[in-house]
């Protein structure tokens, strides 16, 4: 639930407590209930007042939670879009089938050109770059494999897909699974990609979304290649 909501909730729920103990009580020369009502309306509007305080303690810690989680995800601004060279031989790492749940690796790609492409939901960059992922992945069937991976509910990312299609391979990790390197940090900031030749060696980070020329010209000389 939204934090301002959360507070909204509990100061009225505080006035209404106030306003019945005031109601109790105006007129009285003495505080204390005289009968079994005043003491059940004093003991619920204490109550209430209390249950506010404590919902208004939840909602600060719950906003401070998603404030960490935001801190921990972020989009990739044209300032800081990279694109390195590398050389690192691809480690094994597994990951799952979003519609299956079945468990899948990246060395089943073994042979093929691999696109890792780290993405999300929530980022508006990945969401653009997924009509040209898709028409990569369509042109280079039998000699590119792009798989975009997610960190997110899978029955979201199911959800996702029946308004935007994916014909890369679509997969998922659980959320704060720790990456080996040289992915390490890829689900910080997206959209982030790796390129991998047939012999399995990283050859590209790119960080910051791209176009399908960017791409194509990125597998185009691996794909030739016959190793």
């Amino acid at each position: 639930m939204n934090s301002t909501l959360v507070f909204g909730m509990a100061i009225v729920m505080i006035i209404v407590g106030l306003v019945f103990l005031r109601m109790l009580f105006s007129g009285r020369e003495s505080g204390a209930p005289k009968d079994f009502m005043e003491w059940a309306g004093t003991v619920l509007s204490v109550l209430l007042i209390v249950s506010a305080l404590a919902l208004m303690v939840i909602g600060r810690q719950s906003q401070e939670v998603v404030d960490i989680g935001e801190a921990r995800q972020q989009v990739a601004t044209a300032g800081s879009y990279q694109d390195v060279q590398i050389a690192v031989e691809a480690p094994e790492f597994t990951f799952a089938n979003v519609d299956t749940g079945e468990e899948d690796r990246l060395s089943n790609y073994d042979g093929k050109v691999v696109v890792l492409n780290f993405w999300a939901t929530w980022c508006a960059p990945c969401l653009d770059e997924i009509p040209d992922l898709n028409r990569l992945q369509r042109e280079y069937p039998d000699d590119l494999s792009i798989i975009s991976i997610s960190d997110e509910d899978p029955e979201l990312l199911q959800a996702f897909e029946r308004q935007l299609r994916l014909d890369t391979e679509s997969r998922v990790l659980p959320f704060g699974t720790e990456l080996p390197q040289p992915f390490t940090g890829a689900f910080v900031i997206r959209p982030a990609s790796f390129v991998i030749d047939r012999e399995g060696v990283v050859r590209r980070y790119i960080l910051g979304a791209r176009d399908y020329d960017f791409f194509h010209n990125a597998v185009k000389p691996m794909i030739a290649a016959t190793g």
